[in-house]
């Protein structure tokens, strides 16, 4: 098990890889795609969780025990639909009340959502 300042610069490694990989699918599925931002926003978080989840459980915490993958899925799976409750609900806000871009807005969001998602997972989903 990584000692938790080790975990902290993995969990922002990985972090950053995910939101990158969150914005971009986000500026394609709006560019490219022509979808509205929030589906498009709903579809680019949705695919995110899935590749954070296996990077979190293997690589941040560890935690490859197969006894436990399928029960740490659904409750990653649980705790992330109520991110992205608050991400939607967020990037509405932010979008058409406050004027921003819907990609700034998805990164300030994701940042705020990162720090409590760090010790939910470590304490919750993932702690052995």
């Amino acid at each position: 098990m990584k000692k938790t300042p080790i975990q902290i610069i993995s969990f922002l490694c990985v972090g950053v890889c995910v939101v990158l990989f969150n914005v971009a699918l986000l500026s394609f599925l709006t560019e490219q795609l022509h979808i509205w931002y929030l589906f498009a926003s709903i579809i680019s978080y949705s695919l995110s969780v899935l590749l954070n989840f296996t990077l979190q459980k293997f690589f941040v915490f560890q935690s490859d025990g197969e006894g436990n993958t399928h029960k740490q899925l659904i409750w990653y799976v649980l705790v992330s639909i109520v991110y992205l409750s608050i991400n939607t609900v967020s990037m509405y806000v932010f979008v058409q009340w406050m004027h921003i871009h819907y990609t700034i807005a998805q990164v300030l969001i994701t940042l705020g959502l990162s720090v409590v998602n760090f010790f939910v997972n470590k304490h919750f989903i993932f702690k052995v």
